[in-house]
């Protein structure tokens, strides 16, 4: 069962240490070293960064640049996995990177149309696409030992599957009364006990709902769920270590949710661990470009702490296209213009 956390992040703004929205305070780190890149007749800039497959960073990929004008070019990406293109004219491009060592190690094939750029500077982000696995290393239908022997009475399954419904129709009380009543049938009800922490998350009860994760991880210490809203409490609470090892042991059970890269971002970041925060928060927006879409906020944040206001310009006029009605959308419009204005000119 995923989980089912839909309140906006956002909520965890006053966590975040220096955030711009919050005006723009005097950042003493510089931004890291791009790649060198190209540089052609024209007025755009392209960059982004390349990352492998578990969201590392790609360092020394090749980023090749093509477009219907017959340009076509590579350059190479930083230890960071960052790569430039400078003065490329209007138009629309494909970009791709791969290993050099291993040709067959690449991303898919990613349209860059400068028609869409936030003033001249266009941010595309490259993913190192996983290699197959082989037939007989697949791993399909996989169940938890816990849950593959759990013995449920029936009337605590019951109890248990009208809730998850209930949660679905978004009637929470009355989800949270059956989920409540199924713990009560059979108190190791570990999905049930996480159900339950989900639902009070929801209500903003999050001492309550840490108590419910954490009595479902005495039960199955591996179920993913419990694990991402164990980690949500913690970081709601400001615990950012312990956020980051609940966030980190569910990525490791169950490595394809977005919010749990998200938070873990978050809490890497309130850390000031932006290497770490940076690579978390681009595989949320790789798995769920929609529903993470709040990380290109906390990536302004660690790009105006580098002072890469162009950058952190660039990640808030994507969230405001993305959401242009969302509540917070005329501070970050003012913000972003801001940002805009502290960039040092090409």
């Amino acid at each position: 069962m995923s989980y089912p956390i839909r309140k906006s992040p956002l909520r965890l703004s006053r966590f975040r240490l220096s955030l711009p929205l919050l005006g723009l305070i005097a950042i003493a780190f510089s931004g890291s070293a791009f790649a060198s890149g190209k540089v052609f007749q024209g007025g755009f800039t392209i960059l982004g960064s390349v990352s492998l497959a578990d969201g590392k960073p790609a360092p020394y990929f090749k980023v090749k640049i093509s477009g219907m004008t017959g340009l076509n070019f590579e350059v190479q990406t930083t230890d960071q996995g960052r790569y430039q293109f400078f003065n490329i004219p209007n138009g629309r491009y494909r970009l791709t990177a791969y290993d050099p060592a291993d040709s067959t190690t690449s991303s898919e094939a990613t349209e860059a149309d400068t028609s869409r750029a936030g003033g001249n500077r266009l941010i595309v982000h490259l993913y190192i696409r996983s290699k197959p696995i082989a037939k007989s290393e697949s791993k399909t239908g996989v169940v938890s030992v816990t849950e593959a022997t759990q013995q449920i009475p029936k009337e605590a399954k019951k109890a248990y599957e009208q809730g998850v419904k209930l949660k679905a129709d978004k009637k929470l009380d009355q989800a949270l009364e059956n989920f409540d009543r199924a713990v009560r049938l059979f108190p190791e009800y570990f999905q049930a006990l996480t159900g339950l922490g989900e639902i009070r998350i929801a209500q903003n009860q999050s001492a309550a709902a840490s108590e419910d994760f954490a009595r479902a991880l005495q039960y199955n210490e591996e179920y993913a769920p419990a694990l991402r809203g164990a980690g949500y409490c913690k970081l709601e609470q400001q615990q950012f270590e312990d956020a980051i090892k609940y966030l980190e042991r569910a990525i490791a059970v169950e490595p394809n949710v977005a919010n749990t890269h998200l938070f873990l971002g978050i809490a890497n970041l309130s850390l000031d661990r932006r290497e770490a925060a940076e690579r978390a928060l681009q595989q949320a927006l790789k798995l769920d470009a929609d529903h993470a879409v709040t990380a290109h906020i906390y990536l302004a944040d660690l790009y105006a702490r580098q002072q890469q206001f162009r950058e952190a310009a660039d990640e808030l006029r994507i969230y405001l296209k993305a959401r242009p009605n969302a509540p917070n959308a005329a501070k970050l419009k003012v913000t972003e213009a801001e940002l805009r204005a502290r960039a040092k000119p090409n």
